[in-house]
């Protein structure tokens, strides 16, 4: 849709209008500011006018745009009044508004908007005028409609401006930016308004004053509302410096201390050398600070506390006067002597976790463990007990050597078993929860030791990691847990993919044990099936020299299959070698011209009443290998097999197009039902009740996936009863 002038002015008329009623709405949720009342009904009526003046926009020339027109000018009227109000609630001078006093005030631009709107509606003829692509109404520039807005929108505003100038230079107002932001939306306002009363418009009718009453009331509103914050700025600095746990110092130009705060002066050893050098107090922190470094206490290895180093993150701010120079600079140190210690402490088990990839037995993963427990978040006393399931109890695995060294010297067990029941080690094992904190209860003869408070964590399926410090520690903090957690999860995981790659190992163990099994059952298979097939061939040769005519013909057709069964007895390998994935031999080029006459012939001669049709003349060699008989041959045979025709036919014809060879195999048959096409060539699906070795649709996909084409069924085009094997084969030439 194109945007034409009318659609411009009408949006950004509906606009301001709805941004004055949502100023309205916002302001009325924030009852708890004294000014929020005035500044709500300061912006709902030149949202409204907006609105009334967008249906005058739209509509110039509706026998309504003249009320809309008149109930626009008389709500603009209420605008002032209100902003009046806020401004003396705003500055302070709400003592003087008494319920009455506001009442009067309000009424006085009521019945003024009143007339006005009565005044506009009963004119006679507003003229309707075209500037610009705009048609407006425009009333004339005499008379009260035009002149009492003005006499009475102005004051107000101005007292206001005055309000407000005043109170954004007095020296108890704390509220200096929020007002500067008031005042700069007030005089977009008027400044608009004189703008358009001098003629500055794109036509004489169109008056935005109400869209910059809107804009007024959203400024205000951000300022009062969203950005409050600024309202207690100059109050804030002290009271955040003498609270902040950061020491925080203030220099001067040549980096020599002017204040600190009380953090501050307790990093100084309760002193604030004013006027001295900060380098000469903390050596290296302005230059740190300069650089934008960190900065370790003291000489980096003992801080005043006798504990680690402390050290800091420094961020250095400059103090600039009007002239945009440099006359000092404020510090912040933040401690980050935890953080540190933190990131050490995660990198290490970082390590671990690389360290886990590589261990291939449980007891290498539980080593790891109870090591990085001892090294890295040093705890004395750490170990591992391991679910006994034979025996249905946890038996002690590792041990860090605090702990080890205690079960030698004390009088009880050195591998101690804990039962179903006994112990919170068993409970934590059971429940799959962590217990953190609390001392272990467990019988006298358990622990050699008071090892104090304890985390236990549940390995899964695997058993249980316990750590303790010791009767004298404090009490594990939260990043100690977080880390133990973070320890507990890694070890359990490596654990599982432990257990997972033994399983898997003994898989691969027991399955090349089972297919060497059916290697050795299928070799002697084919050899028990050869023997046979060669004392049939045997009868066979005799009754050749015995029979003549038809039966002769019988015995030529039982010779031919036999042969046909003795050679596919010896594919057998081959075949089950192909469908394993284990044959990567080579393909090759095949003539496919002769093994569609080979085997069309076959079937004419096996098979009574059968009409074996072959449409293909000079097709390419494809890509295949010396089993591509077979896979036609299966395929005749489901065409034959399931066909309940008394005059079974099958039609072969192919086609070559884009480096393949399609053929297409059509039978006469009961065709296959739209829910099977797919289903028939899965695994169960065979060849059954078939006259020739074969090895059903599912060996004619793996073949055809092995040769790189396509197999799948259609049913015969125009009604013909019957079903169509597709099937796609690349020529030799495409598949080099």
């Amino acid at each position: 849709m194109r945007l034409t002038p009318v659609l411009l002015v009408a949006a950004v008329l509906s606009g301001g209008g709805l941004a004055g009623l949502g100023v309205g709405y916002v302001a009325r949720r924030h009852r708890d500011h004294p000014a929020s009342h005035p500044l709500s009904m300061m912006a709902i009526p030149p949202g409204l006018a907006g609105l009334c003046a967008a249906g005058t926009v739209v509509a110039p020339r509706s026998p309504i745009s003249g009320v809309l027109l008149a109930a626009s000018t008389g709500l603009l009227l209420l605008a002032p009044a209100y902003f009046l109000l806020f401004t003396l609630v705003y500055t302070g001078h709400d003592a003087v508004l008494t319920r009455g006093r506001r009442r009067a005030l309000v009424a006085v631009y009521a019945v003024v908007g009143g007339v006005v709107v009565l005044e506009t509606v009963t004119l006679s003829g507003i003229p309707v005028r075209t500037v610009n692509g705009l048609t407006l109404p425009v009333v004339a520039s005499q008379g009260p409609p035009s002149i009492w807005p003005l006499l009475f929108a102005y004051p107000p505003i101005l007292v206001s401006l005055g309000l407000l100038a005043r109170f954004l230079i007095s020296s108890r107002n704390i509220f200096r930016r929020q007002t500067a932001v008031i005042l700069l939306a007030v005089l977009v306002t008027l400044v608009g308004n004189i703008a358009f009363q001098a003629g500055f418009s794109p036509h004489p009718g169109l008056n935005l004053t109400s869209v910059f009453f809107s804009v007024e009331a959203v400024l205000i509103a951000l300022a009062l509302f969203r950005y409050d914050f600024l309202s207690v700025e100059p109050l804030a600095p002290d009271i955040v410096l003498e609270e902040m746990d950061d020491p925080v110092m203030i220099l001067d130009e040549s980096a020599r201390l002017i204040d600190a705060n009380p953090a501050g002066t307790q990093l100084l050893d309760g002193e604030s050398p004013v006027g001295t050098p900060i380098n000469r107090v903390l050596p290296g922190l302005f230059d740190a600070a300069r650089n934008g470094e960190e900065h370790v206490l003291a000489d980096g290895t003992v801080s005043t506390d006798g504990g680690e180093a402390k050290m800091y993150d420094l961020n250095k701010t400059p103090i600039r006067d009007q002239y945009d120079r440099e006359q000092g600079y404020v510090l912040v140190l933040r401690d980050i002597t935890l953080q540190k210690q933190r990131e050490r402490t995660l990198t290490s088990l970082q390590s671990v976790s690389q360290r886990f990839l590589s261990a291939e037995t449980p007891e290498e993963v539980l080593e790891i463990a109870v090591t990085a427990v001892d090294e890295l978040l040093e705890y004395p006393y750490a170990g591992t007990m391991v679910y006994d399931e034979d025996a249905n109890v946890l038996r002690s695995a590792v041990f860090t050597d605090a702990l080890a060294d205690a079960y030698r010297r004390g009088d009880v067990p050195e591998n101690p078993a804990v039962e179903p029941g006994d112990s919170d080690v068993w409970q934590v094992f059971e429940s799959g929860e962590a217990r953190r904190g609390a001392p272990i209860e467990t019988s006298d003869t358990q622990l050699p030791v008071d090892i104090g408070g304890s985390l236990l964590y549940p390995l899964g399926d695997h058993g249980v990691l316990g750590i303790s410090a010791g009767p004298d520690h404090d009490g594990f903090t939260d990043d100690d847990c977080r880390f133990a957690d973070t320890l507990a999860t890694t070890t359990e995981n490596a654990l599982d993919r432990v257990a997972k790659e033994h399983a898997l190992r003994e898989s691969r163990e027991l399955l090349e044990m089972r297919s060497e099994q059916l290697r050795f059952f299928n070799s002697a298979l084919r050899h028990d099936l050869l023997n046979g097939l060669m004392v049939v061939q045997g009868h066979v040769d005799r009754l050749d020299g015995l029979v003549e005519g038809e039966a002769a013909d019988r015995v030529a057709t039982i010779d031919e299959w036999t042969d046909d069964l003795a050679r596919m007895a010896k594919e057998v390998r081959s075949v089950t070698q192909t469908v394993a994935g284990e044959d990567d031999s080579d393909l090759k080029a095949v003539d496919l011209e002769a093994v569609l006459a080979e085997k069309a012939a076959k079937f004419r001669q096996g098979h009574d009443n059968l009409t074996v049709t072959v449409e293909a003349d000079s097709l390419p060699a494809v890509r295949a290998d010396s089993l591509l008989g077979s896979v036609v041959e299966n395929l005749f045979q489901n065409a034959v097999e399931h066909n309940d025709s008394e005059a079974p036919t099958v039609t072969v014809s192919a086609s070559v197009d884009s480096g393949a060879v399609t053929l297409r195999i059509a039978d006469n048959g009961p065709g296959i039902d739209d829910d099977q096409k797919s289903e028939i060539f899965r695994e169960s699906v065979t060849s059954d009740g078939s006259g020739s070795v074969g090895f059903g649709l599912y060996f004619v996909r793996v073949m055809l996936d092995r040769y790189g084409g396509d197999v799948w069924f259609e049913d015969r085009a125009d009604g013909d009863r019957g079903a169509v094997a597709v099937v796609e084969l690349p020529t030799a030439d495409a598949a080099e």
